[in-house]
């Protein structure tokens, strides 16, 4: 089916991961420190990743497309712990990050670019990120 999708330019991606943690249906991952979407029907549409990426690499496009699969969502959250977050807990209203896990780390930036400089949170929001 022809339906509204995202679109990740890999050349303007940085790999900072926001569009990872601000989809809410796991769509998006990051392979070899890009951002990629990585299952069509896990996509709504409706672009909470787009606001969420600082270099403006993710767009809509229309294109060719499994359908969005609500039940394949919801079963794949379930497999995460409830809410397809990285953490597997969720956000509260205007917080940036979830809260981290219970003797958990906090997985907001890829292993190679993670620093307390270099977080994807920015210089005023690292401690988040230990």
């Amino acid at each position: 089916m022809i339906r509204k999708i995202i679109h990740i330019d890999e050349e303007k991606c940085n790999g900072c991961g926001a569009c990872v943690t601000a989809c809410h249906e796991g769509a998006i991952g990051l392979v070899n420190g890009k951002a990629k979407l990585m299952r069509d029907d896990y996509c709504d549409g409706f672009g909470d990743c787009l606001p969420a990426c600082p270099t403006g690499a993710i767009t809509f496009e229309e294109r060719e497309a499994a359908a969005y699969d609500e039940q394949a969502v919801l079963e794949n959250k379930q497999k995460k712990g409830g809410t397809g977050r990285k953490t597997g807990l969720p956000r509260l209203p205007g917080q940036r990050h979830a809260p981290v896990p219970p003797g958990g780390k906090r997985t907001c930036c890829p292993p190679p670019q993670h620093s307390r400089r270099s977080c994807a949170s920015g210089p005023a929001r690292s401690s988040w990120c230990r």
